[in-house]
């Protein structure tokens, strides 16, 4: 969160701006920081790091040394010091000198990050601000599940693997949860699941070789289109030893099924898909198609004029949600 205090070098102060906390963690030695770093000492505000200063092993030493807990940034500040954190993800989950509750702190700045790109393209004014703060919510309350070293590690192979379907499944989750909003108001717990199920539908894609995805379904041999069938099984199966709940766990596997039993792995029909599955299985197809995943990029009409000439494959009374949303948002 922001607070917002007097910034200074020591011996004189500036005007009053909005401070944001960041971990110590986050200084890496040989990287530039394109923001400014301070420090609170006595109840002042004092200049750490220039902006475009090189960090340093002298850098990191000292702030051991002073045994500092937070470092601050400006909020003129926020979207470089996030950009600088996307771009070195990987090595800040992968290092093990990091403690893992900051590492999972890392995750979770950068997946807000994420989020908030995906919410401001998918879902642009009007659409009511205060949705994203749920959003935001719901990946905070997720590192429950997430700060564990496996899960650290899964994740991070996630993101370098598969950047592209880490991206995927936040914008799923982002029309997921927003869409699954009109329906629930209270049940945090069941909106983390959801939530997270959304961003992880894809992780089986990995076990898999990725020149299977670059080619049309329909061209591919009948055995390569049964190794694309069993990625919600190996997703589930890469899950399985996380402590994830158990409607993340179907997020992952049913994800491709239909309400007129032709989807897959299992065939299931609507009537034994949960409310949830169904509208990620519909969020999924839209954010696919508007991203000319199989081929030429559909806008937002276009993509729902295919979704709703397939009645019988995904549940129209949540289809007609999502569509209200992106009615509101002036996308369709």
């Amino acid at each position: 969160m922001g607070s917002t205090a007097p910034a200074g070098n020591g011996n004189n102060t500036k005007k009053q701006v909005t401070l944001f906390k960041v971990s110590p963690y986050m200084v890496i030695p040989s990287r530039v920081g394109g923001f400014s770093l301070y420090l609170k000492q006595d109840n002042r505000v004092v200049l750490y790091a220039e902006r475009g200063e090189l960090f340093t092993e002298e850098h990191k030493a000292r702030l051991a040394m002073l045994d500092v807990d937070y470092l601050y940034i400006e909020g003129t500040d926020y979207s470089q010091y996030m950009s600088y954190l996307q771009e070195n993800i990987l090595e800040l989950l992968n290092d093990e000198s990091i403690p893992v509750k900051e590492r999972a702190r890392v995750w979770h700045d950068a997946t807000v990050s994420l989020a908030k790109e995906a919410f401001d393209t998918s879902l642009p004014a009007p659409i009511d601000k205060r949705q994203f703060k749920r959003i935001q919510s719901l990946i905070s309350n997720s590192l429950k599940f997430l700060a564990r070293e496996d899960a650290l590690k899964e994740m991070a192979r996630f993101i370098k693997d598969g950047d592209e379907l880490f991206k995927h499944g936040i914008a799923v989750m982002v029309l997921t949860i927003t869409t699954l909003g009109t329906i629930v108001k209270d049940n945090s717990d069941l909106m983390v699941a959801v939530g997270l199920g959304a961003i992880f539908h894809d992780i089986g894609k990995l076990e898999l070789p990725p020149e299977l995805f670059r080619k049309r379904f329909d061209t591919l041999s009948r055995r390569d289109q049964d190794l694309i069938k069993s990625h919600p099984a190996l997703g589930v199966g890469l899950c399985s030893s996380l402590p994830l709940p158990q409607e993340t766990l179907q997020c992952i596997l049913f994800h491709h099924e239909r309400e007129d039993g032709l989807g897959y792995p299992s065939g299931s029909t609507g009537s034994m898909l949960p409310t949830y599955v169904k509208i990620l299985s519909i969020c999924n197809e839209y954010d696919n198609l508007t991203r000319g995943v199989d081929g030429r990029k559909k806008t937002p009409f276009e993509a729902l004029t295919h979704i709703k000439s397939m009645r019988s494959s995904y549940d129209q009374e949540m289809l007609k949600r999502l569509i209200a949303i992106l009615a509101k948002a002036n996308l369709t």
